[in-house]
């Protein structure tokens, strides 16, 4: 994976100023040679470089003329005129151009040549030069790296070795409902405040130090891209570093794992569910004794379904009568059993056990009873509470 390429943003790394940095390993996976012709052409430097692409050591090399020293005589004429124009024009030339080995064999070698002038108008030839099958090589890793990065279903970025982002593929961007460009330069909680990032700001570094690798780190929030739910991701990071091992960054793969996150949670609550009808069958109705039945049922409610319970029957059922209430008829209630889990305000609004107390028809109580089925208030407001509390 790169830190740039096609289909993947990318912003500059910030060097420190003021001091020398570490070098870019690609010049040395590329081999430059440098190589300085005097105006007849022959040669005046010779880099190290130049001895192991082309064979010939800087003694066999200087004040030798270039062409007869490195071209095959079939290219002995162009290889002058092109030299020619180089020197009278002062435009380069770049291109591929068969050279000879010392050891006899041909190879493909990339040039960039351009004219040079010294203090004293004298004029020399730079030539620049690399293997094209290594240039071609690195040529085709960076395509197929940037079409792996832009064409990836998943979630791609690359964090500088501050931890800010420097690439963002385009699954990333749908991910995090963020353009590429919003990404780059900062960090993750800035991008995404609503995420646990102090935990995957705490992997990067852990990566970024050990370079051990981190695989499947959970991470659950919610993104611009959609910010009503919660969203689960599985997150991968590995280290990066250059060819002569300099650390880059860290690289993240992202995968979103919602539905999977969803459905262990329905299993959860499921299992839960089973536990507490379990735990009830096993808890509830040990005696025929009405209150410790009521205290019963209120010890399976709390805390696992909730934080207080109240158990209250109609008082025409205590004392064994079958009741039923009409549309403006009133509930007659007992107090049986309340349970809370902590002190809560919510217990004042509870009957104290034994307490009998009378409901008008509009009491929520009331139309419970009178219905037989579930009454839910989600959200209690100031004018829901005279139909709730006893007082």
């Amino acid at each position: 994976m790169t830190a740039a390429g096609a289909g993947a943003t990318s912003a500059e790394g910030e060097e420190p100023l003021g001091g020398p940095v570490r070098p870019s390993g690609l010049l040395d996976v590329l081999g430059v040679a440098s190589v300085v012709l005097d105006a007849q052409g022959r040669i005046v430097l010779w880099s190290p470089q130049a001895e192991e692409l082309f064979g010939y050591s800087a003694q066999e090399a200087l004040g030798q003329l270039a062409a007869r020293l490195m071209v095959h005589e079939e290219h002995l004429e162009l290889v002058i005129k092109l030299f020619a124009d180089v020197l009278r024009t002062g435009r380069g030339w770049a291109g591929a151009f068969p050279i000879r080995h010392k050891d006899g064999g041909t190879r493909l070698v990339e040039f960039r040549n351009m004219r040079l002038l010294d203090d004293r108008g004298d004029v020399y030839a730079l030539g620049l030069a690399a293997d094209q099958s290594t240039v071609r090589r690195l040529e085709r890793d960076v395509a197929l790296s940037a079409r792996i990065v832009s064409q990836s279903p998943i979630g791609l970025a690359v964090l500088d070795t501050r931890l800010r982002y420097v690439s963002v593929n385009p699954a990333l961007e749908r991910i995090d409902g963020v353009p590429a460009e919003a990404h780059l330069g900062r960090t993750i909680p800035e991008v995404l405040p609503q995420v646990d990032a102090a935990t995957l700001e705490a992997a990067a570094l852990q990566v970024l130090k050990s370079g051990r690798p981190l695989v499947d780190v959970f991470a659950v929030g919610r993104t611009p891209a959609d910010p009503e739910e919660d969203h689960a991701w599985s997150v991968s990071l590995y280290r990066l570093e250059d060819a002569v091992g300099a650390v880059l960054g860290v690289a993240v793969s992202i995968v979103d794992i919602t539905e999977q996150y969803r459905a262990g949670i329905e299993a959860e609550a499921a299992r839960r569910r089973l536990a507490l009808i379990a735990d009830a069958s096993s808890r509830i109705g040990t005696t025929l004794d009405l209150d410790r039945t009521a205290r019963e049922l209120a010890d399976v409610a709390v805390p696992e379904l909730a934080d207080v319970a109240a158990v209250d029957l109609l008082e025409a059922v205590v004392g064994g009568r079958r009741s039923s209430l009409g549309p403006a008829e009133a509930a007659v209630i007992r107090a049986l059993a309340v349970r809370a889990d902590h002190a809560s305000d919510a217990l004042e609004a509870a009957d104290p056990p034994g307490q009998i107390a009378r409901y008008g028809p509009e009491r929520l109580v009331t139309q419970c009873v009178r219905t037989g089925r579930p009454v839910l208030v989600k959200h209690v407001k100031d004018e829901d509470l005279a139909s709730i509390a006893r007082s």
